[in-house]
């Protein structure tokens, strides 16, 4: 079990399948299901989007970050606070996590920018809530790991 990271492909077609007026039966609809088929054959499959660990000392720390997710403090400030070197604390991440802690953090902020898209918090305070200097740097942050703006993010998942 895990989390397929598809391309955008796939959600365009997925849009595109659930708003159409084809019959589920036709040539065109079974074609574009093949097509999301073999895009989700060749996804990339993750444990986690956004993984944990038993690890005691690196536990604590993500522990805090999701409480704090405006934190911007450097690896080096972050390994002291768990009594670690910054190259400890690179390699547990790399061995528990399956990635760098900078990456771990962006999903963490893509995760709870997510949840208050949802609510009527304006992009610019989602931003500062989550240490962003100013709008246009979560903006871009957000566009390059969900291949879509904050606010159309907003407008199509209006219930989530």
């Amino acid at each position: 079990a895990g989390i397929l990271l598809s391309s955008p492909l796939v959600s365009a077609l997925f849009e595109h399948l659930r708003f159409s007026q084809q019959d589920i039966g036709s040539l065109e609809y079974q074609r574009m299901l093949l097509v999301i088929l073999d895009q989700l054959h060749h996804a990339e499959l993750v444990s986690s989007y956004l993984p944990s660990t038993e690890h005691p000392a690196l536990a604590k720390l993500l522990e805090f970050l999701d409480a704090h997710p405006a934190d911007n403090s450097s690896l080096d400030i972050l390994a002291k606070h768990i009594n670690m070197t910054e190259r400890t604390l690179a390699r547990h991440c790399q061995k528990e996590l399956g990635m760098s802690l900078n990456e771990w953090r962006q999903r963490l902020k893509i995760m709870k920018a997510m949840s208050m898209l949802a609510t009527d918090k304006t992009v610019e305070n989602i931003a500062l809530d989550l240490g962003y200097a100013n709008a246009s740097a979560f903006i871009s942050m957000f566009k390059r790991w969900m291949n879509t703006t904050p606010d159309q993010f907003r407008k199509s998942n209006p219930n989530e």
